[in-house]
Parts: C-alpha cells; structure tokens; sequence
C-alpha cells in the first residue's frame, strides 16, 4: 500500500515537471515518463515535442517510441520536420518503433509531405509495420522525384514481400525506364505520378514509358504534357501518343504542329501519319486533318 502511494507521489511530482520552467527538470521527467511506458501520459508528452530547449524534445520522441503507442503519431510525424537533425532522427525511429493502433492511413498520406527526409522515413516506417495495406500507396510513391526516397519505398516493399521492385530501383534516372520495361501495369501509377511531378528529365523517360501500357490510362495524361513546359518531354510525349495509337490525340497533336520546336513539330507529325493508318475504335467519331 505505501509502495503504490509513493509510487503515485512520484508520478505527480513527474507530471508537475513536465511543465517546469528548468529544463533539467522537464528533462529528467520525460525520462521517468518514457521508462514507465504507460499510454495515459501520451497527450502531454506530445506537447514537449514543441519544447524550445533540444535534448527535451529528443528526449520526448525517444519517449514516445518506447511507449509505443500509435497516437504518439501525429506529433512523432510533425516532428519530421523539426529543425534539428537529432529531433528528427529521434522521431522517425520512435515512428518506426510504434507497435498498437497502428496509424497506417495517416502514415500512407505523409508519403506526400514535404520533405525528402519525411517521406523516405515514412516509407521505411510502413514496410517496418508490416502492414500490407500500404503497399498501393507505396508502388505509387515508386513515383517520388527524389532517388533516395524511391530505394527506400522499394526496400519497404521488399519488406511487405513485394520484392520485384528492388531490381528496378537504385535511384537513378533509369528507375522509371526499368519499371516501365517489367511491364507491370502497377508500373502506371509511379510514372504518371512522376509524369506530373517530376522535373523535367524524369518526366521525358516516363512519357516514353507509359508508351508500352494502355492507352485509356496513358493517354489523357500525355495528352496534358504535349503542353509541357519543356521541349523534350513534349517531344516524348508526342512520340508515345503516336506509338499507343489512339485517335482521342489527334487534334492536340495537330495543335502540336505549331509548336516553336522543330523536335516537338517533327514527333507530332510523325505520330500523326502512324493514328491516320491506326484502327478506329468503336463508336469513336473519324477525323482528319490537314497539313
């Protein structure tokens, strides 16, 4: 009995720290908090993610992880952006070190925040929890313009048992091509993904890419970058809508005729004498053209 009261006066005097104005006492209470493990005081430590003072805030998240419980998340996943390195090692591990209610869904949307760090930490954090439910958001994040980001969703991938994607990618601008190449149309989404987002080399390799898939996933999104600011992805663009052979591109690619690169102009018109001799799909209206 007088074990669980001082246990109890221990624990009040821990509480009323966390909210001192010495640090050194924040600090050491972080650390009885972290040490006991216990869920109830998840809310408060939270709030010392944003403690002006460093080793608090390392102290917290490290805390937090060997709690281990998945409402640390939302603080653990913005402290991926604090301003010091060692803040930010110490979340993404205590993310990855999480074990009950895991937050698959809040995880999977932070594949799309800012930050290389943040989504390769993420990424690595949802092969870790083994859930086989983020595996689409992770194919589709095969897609992040940053070489690191990708090894790591492809490592992740690996992890959950989708180890194809591992020969495909080591970084490198050939990533796309490769992906593109194995055929899988799973391949899609991480190309159109970089088709949109990407700078400007990516998005070339993955307009010549989505040439080898079908055309009612591939084509509107081609047809969107023959407006491309760029000129070679225009030009890549208008070569794989002649390759897929769909006549919903003709008009943009007639409108490509005027294009002020000889490049793009010259693909256009190339693409446009292959759709002229290609079939015509059903209910489809005919058109023509002329130049």
């Amino acid at each position: 009995m007088f074990e669980n009261v001082k246990a109890s006066m221990h624990l009040e005097a821990h509480l009323r720290d966390l909210h001192s104005p010495d640090s050194n006492k924040r600090l050491a209470a972080v650390d009885a908090l972290g040490e006991l493990r216990d869920p109830r005081h998840i809310d408060v430590l939270v709030d010392l993610l944003r403690d002006s003072v460093l080793d608090v805030r390392v102290a917290t998240a490290k805390a937090l992880g060997s709690i281990s419980d998945g409402r640390a998340s939302a603080g653990l996943l913005k402290a991926l952006l604090d301003n010091d390195l060692n803040v930010r090692t110490a979340a993404g591990q205590a993310l990855s070190d999480l074990t009950r209610d895991l937050p698959v869904q809040m995880a999977i949307a932070a594949l799309e925040g800012q930050g290389t760090f943040v989504r390769a930490v993420v990424a690595r954090t949802l092969g870790k929890w083994g859930d086989h439910r983020a595996i689409p958001a992770l194919v589709d994040a095969l897609g992040d313009n940053e070489g690191e980001v990708r090894k790591v969703v492809a490592r992740a991938l690996s992890r959950l048992g989708d180890r194809a994607w591992v020969i495909f990618v080591d970084g490198t601008q050939k990533d796309f091509a490769r992906m593109a190449a194995s055929g899988d149309p799973r391949a899609v989404a991480p190309l159109l993904r970089i088709l949109e987002k990407g700078d400007s080399n990516n998005r070339a390799v993955a307009a010549r890419g989505l040439a080898r898939f079908d055309a009612d996933t591939a084509v509107p999104a081609l047809i969107k970058h023959l407006k491309d600011d760029n000129a070679e992805v225009r030009q890549s663009v208008a070569e794989s809508l002649g390759t897929l052979g769909d006549r919903r591109a003709l008009e943009p690619l007639l409108f490509a005729l005027d294009d002020y690169e000889a490049n793009v102009r010259t693909a256009a018109m190339a693409s446009l004498d292959k759709l002229d001799t290609a079939p015509q799909k059903k209910g489809a209206a005919p058109a023509g053209r002329n130049a």
